[in-house]
């Protein structure tokens, strides 16, 4: 269910490629109709829609269902940077995850995975029905069907391990069974996470109550950490009252996720700041220099004969070449300092805590010296120069807007004045 049109066909044609048939419903209103007439296996829905948004869509489909905290089908909310909490939210209300849109198109890359994940998960939730079903004719078929189950699956009993699975126990990083019996189930589970999944297993066998869905840690024996997700429902095993835990690796999944958060704020190439962090970074230290009084520059940096180097020798070289202006700049700043690459040959760089104007001279002189001795790239001599704008916090303005022109009006004006300089900003460079 998405409103735009050109991202739904986009997302239509990205999972067609991978074997999956998409419809598209244009709003709430219209994915709830077709909900109704045709069978579907997993639901993708915007947030943000016209007629009925994705939380209403939520909560009809929630309010169609008997059990509590599920859906009759597996849903994923997609939402924009910002409405994390509404997300959250929707998983509160039986959605199964969520996505948040980065800048461009690359969450969709994460879709995929996450379709799958959800898709297993309905499944080992309709087997887990099964499962109890069968428990009442045949203890011996029920542990048959653990025994199968591509997840790890425990029965505990005062938070002791009674039995564990086949899967349960290569996931633990144990040889056999008689090295996890009789063991407590939080011992494999990292210290941040220790208390409320004691607490939440305690819950499950002594009050009966089931435990939603949650992320933790689990300390191998190895000492390797593995991401998981862990359930528990209360049971009556062996005339005793007890809990099953299934728990599941979902390392690859928060791999993956971390890598998408990676690439909405890092440049792939010289792995510097991108254009969104450099403003997330400019905002904050903007916000701390009016509260604590101190001075900032702003230096708005462009590579001059960046664009022959990548004519003449191919973009290889010219690849290699912004990689090791990338490590070049760097050096000439402290750690407290931001370079980023706003895109191209045109990078940005915040010092923060200035002193005074001679504090970004020296820093300044340092880029344009750096940036001028030769390059030896594969086989290829190379020189490129830098061109600087410099505009300071609160000398020149107090805005970032204005801070964010007057360093791009200085440095066009350092291009024009030679190239291979830096100038800082001065009024009458706008009347120029």
């Amino acid at each position: 269910m998405e409103d735009d049109n050109g991202l739904a066909r986009l997302l239509q044609k990205s999972l067609g490629r991978k074997g999956y048939t998409v419809d598209i419903a244009s709003n709430g209103k219209d994915g709830l109709n077709m909900i109704e007439k045709s069978k579907y296996d997993i639901l993708l829905i915007d947030y943000n829609m016209p007629i009925l948004g994705g939380v209403d869509v939520i909560k009809a489909l929630a309010k169609s269902n008997n059990e509590d905290n599920t859906l009759p089908i597996p849903a994923i909310m997609i939402t924009a940077h910002g409405n994390e909490n509404v997300a959250v939210e929707a998983m509160k209300l039986g959605a199964y995850d969520y996505i948040v849109k980065d800048s461009g198109t690359r969450y969709l890359e994460l879709i995929p995975m996450v379709i799958e994940q959800a898709m297993q998960r309905q499944e080992m939730i309709e087997e887990q029905k099964r499962m109890f079903k069968l428990i009442a004719e045949s203890e011996e078929r029920y542990k048959l069907l653990v025994e199968m189950s591509p997840d790890g699956i425990a029965i505990y009993t005062s938070g002791k391990i009674n039995f564990v699975n086949s899967a349960g126990i290569k996931l633990l990083g144990a040889r056999d069974m008689r090295e996890l019996i009789g063991r407590e189930i939080v011992e494999f589970i990292e210290e941040e996470y220790k208390e409320n999944i004691k607490k939440v297993l305690n819950i499950v066998e002594y009050e009966k109550s089931k435990m939603p869905w949650i992320c933790a840690k689990i300390i191998r024996p190895d000492s390797r950490i593995i991401d998981v997700e862990i359930a528990a429902v209360p049971l009556q095993y062996s005339d005793m009252t007890a809990g099953q835990i299934i728990f599941r690796d979902i390392t690859e999944r928060k791999e993956a996720e971390q890598r998408l958060e990676y690439l909405a704020h890092f440049d792939i190439l010289t792995s510097l700041p991108n254009r969104t962090l450099f403003f997330d970074r400019l905002d904050q230290l903007h916000a701390q220099a009016k509260r604590t009084k101190q001075s900032f520059a702003l230096l708005f940096i462009d590579l001059d004969r960046f664009k022959y180097v990548n004519d003449t020798f191919g973009h290889h070289i010219g690849d290699m070449l912004l990689k090791e202006t990338a490590s070049r700049f760097n050096s000439c700043v402290r750690e407290s300092d931001t370079v980023a690459r706003m895109g191209g040959d045109e990078f940005t760089v915040i010092l923060s805590n200035i002193k005074n104007r001679e504090d970004v001279e020296i820093v300044a002189s340092k880029i344009v010296q750096s940036i001028m001795n030769p390059y030896k790239l594969d086989s290829y001599d190379c020189s490129v120069s830098a061109s600087i704008g410099i505009s300071i916090f609160p000398t020149d303005s107090y805005d970032i807007d204005m801070l964010v022109k007057m360093a791009d009006v200085a440095m066009y004006h350092a291009k024009e004045s030679g190239r291979n300089n830096y100038q800082f900003y001065d009024a009458s460079l706008e009347q120029v």
